[in-house]
């Protein structure tokens, strides 16, 4: 980890600045006023206590933790149904703005599927409450392009304000426990002038997707319909778009934040 990144970084307990250390052979990083401690496991830094988790978050790092080994697979196989993985995810992917040398922060970047599809000259970083996907993500996106990834929370980003040029979230915002507190930092490390993209599968996808038995016994407690959170979205943002893809089944937010 270079200075440049650890520059972007900061304790999602009290914002501290971070900094590494070593302590008996393990990798930490450490709040300025010596409170906050991080164990760096295999180059990932880890935000999240499992004991602390909210309940939401604690199910989705279980199942995904589960499914990891064997997501990338049923993924190939639900896209090669749909007509193609590229295809179906440049629906949503073409409405990222990435320039050249960008840094882009994926919230929920899971096996790190979405950024192949993206400009390789670009910095990325990505988020994910679930290790083994993070891990799978690693594997994924090998050494072709610039990738650093962290076990942290949506609702809790472990980073400064205003870090990046681009920021975007896919298929987690409909099972993330606190949606506002959620886009509320995804609004706060982006830069002035920054695009943003929440997509997340609409509500006929959702009671669709809710009846297969694995899925249902982690998620299928909220009755409540899933909508485009909208109304969640900070009152300055600007270039608010919604649209509908994949005939329906998913949703597009598209919104800017002033610059």
């Amino acid at each position: 980890m270079n200075e440049e990144i650890l520059s972007l970084l900061r304790s999602p307990i009290d914002g501290e600045r971070l900094e590494l250390t070593e302590r008996a052979g393990e990798t930490y990083l450490v709040g300025t006023n010596g409170v906050a401690r991080f164990l760096v496991r295999d180059g990932i830094p880890v935000f999240i206590d499992p004991r602390r988790l909210t309940a939401a978050n604690e199910k989705s790092r279980i199942y995904y933790d589960i499914l990891s080994p064997f997501y990338q697979f049923t993924q190939s196989v639900y896209y090669r149904l749909k007509g193609g993985e590229e295809q179906s995810r440049n629906e949503y992917l073409r409405c990222v703005e990435i320039k050249g040398n960008d840094s882009v922060l994926e919230v929920s970047i899971g096996n790190g599927a979405n950024v192949r599809y993206l400009p390789a000259n670009a910095e990325y970083f990505g988020v994910d409450v679930s290790w083994g996907q993070l891990r799978r993500c690693r594997k994924n996106i090998g050494t072709g392009r610039s990738i650093e990834l962290f076990q942290a929370e949506a609702e809790h980003l472990p980073f400064c304000d205003e870090a990046f040029n681009v920021v975007f979230n896919v298929a987690s915002i409909n099972y993330i426990e606190d949606k506002r507190k959620a886009i509320d930092e995804m609004f706060r490390v982006a830069k002035p002038g920054a695009y943003m993209l929440i997509a997340d599968e609409t509500e006929k996808a959702a009671r669709a997707h809710n009846k297969l038995p694995i899925f249902r016994g982690f998620f299928n407690s909220s009755k409540d319909a899933v909508s485009p959170p909208i109304d969640l979205l900070p009152i300055n943002a600007t270039e608010v778009r919604l649209s509908e893809i994949r005939d329906g089944l998913y949703y597009c937010l598209r919104f800017r934040k002033p610059g």
